[in-house]
């Protein structure tokens, strides 16, 4: 998955990309800094305020920056010169999933290395997506999970505050029955015995509300 549609050329280095650095945290923008220095036609800086949409750059950001720069834009769907690139020590699979559904262009964990960060830089100038290795291991690994319905994802975030059958049934409006039908397919799907192994594997995930928060 961090196989990208275009392919890496010498083409790449030579198309001149502005590169902005808007991390939160300065000891990660300025080692994103010596990674990138010097390396062709890459134009780094660290502004002092956010480009506009309409400007043709890549900005790498954290993940709270970044999600929220891409919601202001429209989120996902609306395309902008601007090329949104979020670097984070979280590689959940929902904090990833979210990312990519809210607009963002590329994903990389702080653990990749210099090598992968410019490959990434280069190619996202290009106009392509990319999803680093570790990132694209933690969404291939649900990829055989079947999605929760939104009934079922209800059921979950309610069953992750500790709540019985019953108080479920009540503040959701339905059946007793109706929940653990419900608790039976969450169950399934998350491989699960009990209904604490349930909220476990969906916190792991990054799946609960709670966890979905915009991290750094």
């Amino acid at each position: 998955m961090n196989a990208p549609i275009c392919l890496l050329t010498s083409r790449a280095a030579a198309h001149r990309t502005r590169v902005y650095l808007m991390h939160s945290c300065p000891i990660v923008c300025a080692g994103l800094g010596a990674m990138l220095a010097g390396q062709p036609g890459l134009d780094v800086s660290a502004p002092g305020q956010w480009p506009c949409s309409d400007e043709a750059c890549v900005v790498i950001a954290d993940y709270a920056s970044a999600l929220r720069a891409a919601r202001d834009c429209g989120g996902a769907g609306t395309e902008r010169a601007r090329r949104l690139l979020v670097v984070t020590q979280h590689g959940k699979e929902g904090e990833v999933r979210l990312a990519v559904d809210s607009g963002v262009h590329g994903y990389l964990l702080q653990e990749a290395d210099a090598g992968e960060l410019v490959e990434c830089v280069r190619l996202l100038g290009m106009g392509c997506r990319y999803l680093g290795a570790a990132a694209s291991r933690s969404v291939a690994n649900a990829l055989g999970r079947p999605p929760l319905t939104r009934r079922e994802a209800d059921v979950l975030s309610i069953l992750s505050r500790g709540h019985p059958d019953k108080l479920i049934a009540r503040e959701l409006g339905i059946g007793v029955g109706t929940v653990k039908t419900h608790m039976k397919q969450l169950m399934q799907k998350f491989e699960a015995s009990t209904r604490t192994q349930v909220v476990l594997s969906a916190m792991e995930q990054g799946l609960l509300a709670g966890q979905l928060s915009p991290p750094a």
